[in-house]
């Protein structure tokens, strides 16, 4: 995230330090910059619990998320739940921005992702249409198991006997080699390429396991891996 920037409060850019905490001075400038409501008044009285608490949350000290830097490019920067919080106490209208955003979202407004859709790159959208088209051709794949006898762990002896000709490994081995968290979702973190290989293995196999008519956890598992591999062969 270094020297990265982004736009917060209409065209103004806040600046990111190197270890990616965001500007709240630039914040108190675009919001012109009332004394009585600075970054260091707001840390000490309103902010100072909300401060506390983020730090509790992550499990990490007050100084690695909320600093104050003196010279030139100085300033005080913050974690952005801390950046949002003050913002939000500067700003009424950005208050109600960030409530609606949060609404939107919990409430499961589709126009929300349409939205964002709308303002990402052609290689971002791409990668979400495969994303989407991988959630349906999941719902059916794991409707086909559960039709032909699936149950508990099977589900994931599939998952897994899909994901490890497709990716090169079992969930453990690619979360290791690319510095991933083992609780992240997989498919979030898979390219364009691997998420259509995927897809086409769910689909293959759900229509095999049809066609065959096995039943049971290791029977499918077998159909599975097999289809993985038929698809994981085209691509080498």
């Amino acid at each position: 995230m270094k020297n990265n920037a982004l736009t917060f409060i209409g065209n103004t850019p806040l600046r990111r330090n190197d270890d990616g905490l965001i500007s709240l001075t630039d914040i108190f400038k675009a919001s012109g910059e009332n004394q009585n409501k600075s970054p260091l008044e707001w840390a000490r009285f309103a902010g100072h619990q909300f401060i506390e608490f983020v730090a509790h949350n992550l499990n990490t000290g007050k100084s690695r998320i909320y600093k104050t830097t003196r010279g030139k490019s100085g300033g005080t920067y913050a974690h952005w739940q801390i950046a949002l919080a003050y913002a939000k106490y500067l700003s009424h209208d950005l208050h109600m921005h960030v409530n609606e955003a949060y609404m939107r979202f919990k409430t499961n407004d589709i126009s929300m992702a349409d939205e964002i859709a709308d303002k990402a790159t052609p290689e971002q959208q791409l990668w979400l249409e495969k994303r989407l088209q991988g959630k349906a051709a999941r719902r059916q794949f794991t409707d086909t198991l559960k039709d032909h006898g699936v149950t508990g762990i099977g589900y994931g002896r599939c998952t897994h006997a899909i994901q490890t000709p497709i990716m090169g490994g079992s969930k453990a081995h690619i979360c290791k080699t690319r510095g991933l968290s083992k609780k992240v979702n997989l498919r979030d973190q898979m390219s364009v390429e691997e998420l259509i290989a995927t897809s086409m293995a769910e689909l293959v196999a759900s229509k095999k396991i049809t066609q065959s008519g096995v039943r049971g956890n290791t029977p499918c598992a077998q159909k599975c891996k097999w289809a993985a591999e038929k698809v994981a062969s085209l691509l080498n």
